[in-house]
């Protein structure tokens, strides 16, 4: 039992090596290949394809010069039959032709292209979308800010000269600007110095502080991160670390 065991895997392990020596052994001549190569018009090109394959051989005005003789092709044929089958499927191979296209392959390339179109499309499409989306927030915040900075420095104006300062527009482009930058920073989740700007517009620039001290360089300090969100809305290619950092 054992024997038999051992026998069923050698003779597993060796059927895929004798199929390979089979499918590379040279295929038995045909009829219409033996007729070209012995045909007298192409015995010369017999003569020079048995000297390419063989360095003991020569060719010599469409005879086979052998080391011990001269030989006429029908007469080398015969007595060097795998020779003569070597030289003879050199000389009459003809490639094979390419096979057609499956189907996949063909469905492949058709869809290829239109799913590579589709998708630079959608993405053109959400960029553009998103472009304009951030266009506008960079608009509103910009109406807002200018808005606001107008309304405080008039109020600081008007406190400094003595007079009685309007408290309506200030509270109304404060919260104008404050409901803004919310609006930016749901969209821009990402960038922290946004909630800083607002941090910095509620406990900082309240009517009450600019009733009762000097709101100048608060106002400056957010004016100058309200224009850097707006490059950076208005820009959303370009890499903006400022806008990032807390």
């Amino acid at each position: 039992m054992r024997r038999l065991w051992v026998f069923g895997w050698l003779l597993l392990l060796g059927a895929p090596i004798a199929l390979a020596a089979c499918s590379h052994s040279a295929p038995p001549l045909r009829d219409d290949q033996i007729v070209q190569c012995l045909s007298p018009t192409r015995q010369p090109e017999l003569a020079a394809a048995a000297a390419a394959l063989d360095d003991r051989l020569s060719a010599a005005q469409g005879r086979i010069v052998t080391p011990t003789a001269t030989l006429d092709p029908n007469r080398w044929a015969k007595e060097n039959r795998a020779a003569f089958t070597r030289a003879c499927q050199a000389m009459t191979y003809v490639a094979p032709p390419k096979p057609a296209d499956g189907p996949l392959p063909t469905v492949v390339s058709i869809l290829l292209p239109v799913l590579a179109g589709g998708l630079v499309a959608l993405v053109s499409t959400e960029w553009r979308n998103a472009s304009t989306v951030a266009v506008k927030h960079a608009d509103d915040l910009g109406d807002a800010a200018d808005a606001f900075l107008v309304a405080a420095r008039e109020y600081r104006a008007s406190r400094q000269a003595g007079r009685t300062p309007q408290a309506g527009p200030y509270e109304e482009a404060y919260e104008k600007l404050a409901a803004q930058l919310a609006r930016v920073s749901r969209f821009r989740p990402g960038w922290r110095q946004v909630p800083e700007a607002r941090r910095l517009l509620t406990e900082r620039l309240t009517r009450e502080q600019a009733h009762d001290g000097d709101i100048e360089p608060a106002l400056t300090a957010l004016a100058e991160r309200l224009a850097g969100f707006d490059r950076a809305l208005r820009r959303p290619w370009r890499p903006h670390p400022g806008v990032r950092r807390a």
